[in-house]
């Protein structure tokens, strides 16, 4: 990527983070953008609601943990098994996605959203893939309790259209 492809991302993933906070998020959250530097992939979450954790040594992305259980996962890794977005979509099936009640795509992502047992909690999933011309997949995987569903739905929706890959 370029300086100017990555400051032209940098400045719109800014643009995104100063957006007011959604329904549902409090006047405390601050809204902050991380940026992996290796695959280049930008998100924005509200740093005081979700602790980040140590980098993997691979450096591929990030976990970030709340509190109540609510968990974001931003990585990326190079898309060595040529997979193409309906294989990958393909491969979200079984156990863990059989209750999945939304899906969307584009030109170069797609979506799939519905809900899980984690750990005894019945609890909401959203997973985000984008497939960066470099060759990249950038993953987006949130989770959290289905009976916080009123307070992370808007900041879910807010976390995933800030979510970009690095090309």
């Amino acid at each position: 990527m370029t300086f100017a492809r990555f400051a032209l991302l940098a400045a719109l993933v800014g643009c995104l983070a100063s957006l007011p906070a959604p329904r549902g998020a409090s006047a405390a959250d601050r809204w902050v953008v991380y940026v992996n530097d290796r695959y280049g992939t930008t998100v924005s979450y509200p740093a005081p609601r979700f602790a980040m954790q140590p980098p993997p040594a691979n450096d591929d992305g990030r976990t970030l943990i709340a509190a109540d259980g609510a968990e974001i996962l931003v990585f990326a890794a190079y898309n060595a098994l040529d997979e193409t977005l309906a294989s990958r979509q393909a491969s979200l099936n079984g156990p863990d996605y059989a209750r999945t009640t939304y899906r969307a795509k584009g030109a170069n992502w797609f979506v799939v959203s519905g809900t899980r047992d984690i750990g005894g909690v019945d609890s909401v999933f959203y997973e985000k893939y984008i497939f960066s011309r470099g060759g990249v997949i950038h993953s987006l995987v949130v989770t959290y309790p289905s009976a916080l569903k009123g307070v992370y739905d808007p900041i879910v929706a807010r976390v995933a259209g800030s979510f970009a890959g690095g090309d």
